[in-house]
């Protein structure tokens, strides 16, 4: 397709992408983000090789190397005991896959995406400003208006909404829903690596695990890191917001019963860096795309986290996309080719991450075990797909 004029509301990892693969087909961009200033936020990102794929696909294959740390040998622990239930040997996704699954800080994904970008346009992303409506007329061939928070009003072609689970573009296509609330929280933490005693970090890549709970951890950066969540069930988030601040007392209190080398490791979280966030998802919409905007990424179908592919499915969503724009004489065109050859796999994908939830917090360790030994060769199908060349 010539050269369109698209908008992206949301400057996350899959805005970022999104954004990245048009420019490369030669598409104007602009890149609306409601924050001020993009920083370094979050922690550790599976990149696994579907995920690697995609940023290859991308042109950023040299990111893997360079800002990945490839998952040693590990091991499944017993919550009270310490036990090894399982030992997990590394990852040979290399061999299976042709790239080999990566520990990524999230921020440094994020950079590197947004260095491409800039590097292609410079002045194609509008910061501290957000999307409160949209405005098209159906009837017309083409455009769209998007009113944002300053008053200000943009025109393009067609408009991408990559503005995630609270996604305004979602709500100002198809109404106002509610995310889905999945029954779990997760407390996610950095701990600098000099701090952590050698003796945690045997074997470097452990899960633990006990009844209705998880623990796991691993290092980034080469070791200037270590990354760990820690999820358990609620009945309910009574929080206000979706990640509010937690005192290490509560994260604590919840693991109490776990063994000392988890408490230890917990210990060290800085006590200013601790976030806990409700886990929540959204029902699968029948469509994406309405006129000239269509979704991408957690606007379009947010997942909890239990299949390590939230992120991934965005990159993969961001290829796919830019290919079936190369390939489109116009923009509804290139949508429609889009939502055909994502739907189906992304609300798969959904759909499996929930029945992980199901089998990975069981009231017994050993039970939780055999689910995560069963659930690995299904997990593996999500690993095949190539977004850089899968049919459009």
């Amino acid at each position: 397709m010539k050269n369109s004029h698209v908008i992206i509301a949301g400057a996350g990892i899959g805005g970022l992408a999104a954004a990245l693969g048009l420019l490369r087909t030669g598409q104007t961009v602009k890149v609306i983000e409601q924050v001020a200033q993009l920083g370094e936020v979050g922690a550790g990102l599976s990149i696994t090789p579907n995920a690697g794929k995609a940023l290859i696909a991308l042109g950023l294959g040299d990111s893997l190397d360079r800002l990945g740390t490839r998952p040693p040998a590990g091991a499944i622990r017993h919550y009270q005991s310490g036990e090894i239930l399982v030992s997990l040997p590394q990852e040979e996704g290399a061999g299976r896959y042709g790239v080999p699954l990566y520990h990524m800080h999230r921020a440094d994904l994020h950079q590197a995406l947004l260095q491409s970008v800039l590097a292609i346009d410079p002045n194609c992303l509008l910061l501290g400003d957000g999307v409160m409506s949209i405005e098209q007329d159906e009837s017309v061939a083409m455009g769209i208006d998007v009113h944002l928070h300053s008053g200000r009003k943009v025109h393009a072609d067609w408009l991408v909404g990559a503005d995630g689970i609270h996604s305004r573009v979602r709500a100002a296509l198809f109404g106002e829903d509610r995310p889905h609330f999945t029954g779990y929280v997760a407390w996610r933490g950095l701990i600098p690596g000099a701090e952590v005693a050698e003796d945690l970090l045997e074997p470097p890549l452990c899960m633990t695990v006990g009844p209705r709970r998880m623990l796991m951890r691993y290092p980034l950066r080469r070791g200037e890191l270590v990354n760990y969540v820690a999820i358990a069930r609620r009945t309910a988030w009574m929080e206000e917001g979706w990640s509010v601040r937690s005192e290490l007392g509560e994260l604590l209190e919840e693991f109490a019963d776990f063994e000392e080398h988890s408490l230890r490791l917990l210990r060290l979280t800085p006590t200013d860096k601790l976030f806990k966030w409700g886990l929540f998802d959204r029902e699968p919409l029948p469509t994406w795309t309405k006129g000239c905007a269509t979704l991408l990424g957690d606007a379009a179908h947010a997942m909890p986290p239990f299949t390590g592919q939230g992120a991934v499915m965005a990159l993969e969503d961001a290829v796919v996309l830019a290919r079936a724009v190369q390939n489109a004489d116009d923009p509804f065109l290139a949508m429609q080719h889009y939502e055909q050859a994502r739907h189906a796999r992304v609300t798969a994908a959904l759909a499996m991450s929930r029945s992980r939830a199901e089998l990975y917090f069981a009231d017994d360790p050993q039970q939780q075990v055999r689910a995560l030994g069963a659930g690995m060769a299904e997990l593996r199908t999500l690993y095949d797909y190539d977004a850089g060349t899968v049919p459009i």
